[in-house]
């Protein structure tokens, strides 16, 4: 009786102990799912299509995607560019730094379009101060009309965009802390609209022997120059808002780009002659944004700062705290603009370029597509 009982309980303990072992194992499973990548690298012959269920990638050597192939990537996908690629001789390099960095090449058909609410995000795996870790992506001879990259943000790449002989269709998207943020080489006229282009280091924008058309764009904030050319090239440069670009915001480009039109006597709202603008674009929740709001003359004044509180009570029993009330609530969407930023409704005004709501473009990546979405519908 004494063994039977021992025996009994011996199993009991077994499965106590196998039971939690399965919720261990069952709990790793869960943790390696949530943190498991899909690593890609090599040539794509064939079509290709990168889910939200396979996301992220883990892009771990260069990509080449063949002339009649197709890289399709879905809305919400993460790709994470490793910082030393698996070498690959097969596929071609095209100098120094593509040689021990990971680069995206599309020679066939792109089609990269996330979402207003559910961007792709490019960026580096490990983010190497005052460096980049990954070449970026490289339109050579692509389709024009089967290659397109929207509401997309790409960032850490020693070239976050390179274009050459070929026209991608690059819309709505953030192109941040790179080398080069475009780079528009050998007839490479890529057709950018409503993109942000900020924050990169030698240039937003670069070309050489290539005829781009950029509109609508907000270039702000890069380390050295906004747009910097080669004196060559015949790039469309129209309707862009530019500030903050620390070594200036047009090297070696049009003289008259940037330069106000004079009317009269009387220059013009700071435009040029192809209608961009040198302005603050004041982004919403940004530090101009409430200096905005300070120099509101519209709004009435703080209870706390008016000397008459007497008038104070009348005035705000029925009206609330107005720069309470001016004070957004909750977090911002990434380079929104504020109600006074000078970008809203100065876009190209031409129809393909409405916004969803019907009205005139606004710069940025928040604007136009209204005229797709009418077609949709």
């Amino acid at each position: 009786m004494y063994l039977l009982l021992q025996k009994n309980n011996m199993m009991n303990i077994a499965k106590k102990n196998y039971t939690a072992a399965a919720c261990v194992l069952l709990m790793l499973g869960t943790v390696y799912s949530i943190y498991a990548q899909t690593e890609v690298h090599g040539i794509f012959s064939h079509d290709v299509r990168w889910s939200i269920e396979d996301s992220p990638y883990l892009v771990t050597g260069d990509i080449l995607v063949k002339e009649n192939a197709k890289l399709s990537i879905n809305a919400g996908v993460t790709i994470i560019c490793a910082a030393s690629p698996v070498p690959d001789t097969s596929i071609k390099q095209y100098d120094r730094a593509d040689s021990f960095s990971v680069a995206i090449k599309i020679e066939g058909c792109l089609d990269c379009a996330g979402k207003k609410d559910n961007r792709i995000v490019f960026k580096p795996a490990e983010i190497r101060p005052g460096g980049n870790s990954w070449y970026g992506i490289v339109f050579k001879k692509a389709p024009d009309q089967y290659t397109e990259m929207a509401f997309t943000d790409i960032c850490g790449a020693y070239f976050g965009i390179t274009a050459m002989e070929c026209g991608p269709l690059i819309h709505n998207c953030i192109i941040e802390q790179n080398n080069i943020g475009i780079n528009c080489l050998e007839k490479g006229n890529c057709r950018i609209n409503n993109c942000i282009i900020a924050d990169n280091f030698t240039a937003g924008i670069k070309t050489s022997s290539a005829n781009p058309v950029f509109n609508n764009n907000i270039i702000v904030f890069n380390r050295n120059n906004g747009l910097w050319c080669d004196g060559v090239s015949h790039i469309t440069f129209q309707f862009n808002c530019l500030w903050g670009n620390s070594d200036g915001d047009f090297m070696e480009c049009d003289p008259e780009l940037g330069v106000p039109v004079v009317s009269g006597k009387k220059k013009t709202d700071s435009a040029d002659f192809a209608h961009n603008i040198r302005k603050n674009p004041v982004f919403a929740g940004s530090e101009s944004d409430s200096i905005a709001v300070e120099k509101d003359l519209s709004l009435p004044t703080e209870k706390s700062r008016m000397a008459d509180t007497a008038i104070g009570k009348i005035l705000y029993s029925a009206l609330p705290d107005s720069m309470a009330a001016k004070k957004r609530m909750g977090r911002h969407l990434r380079y929104s603009l504020s109600e006074y930023s000078p970008c809203i409704n100065t876009g190209n005004p031409a129809r393909e370029f409405t916004d969803a709501n019907g009205t005139r473009n606004d710069m940025g990546i928040y604007g136009g597509l209204g005229a797709i979405e009418k077609n949709l519908k």
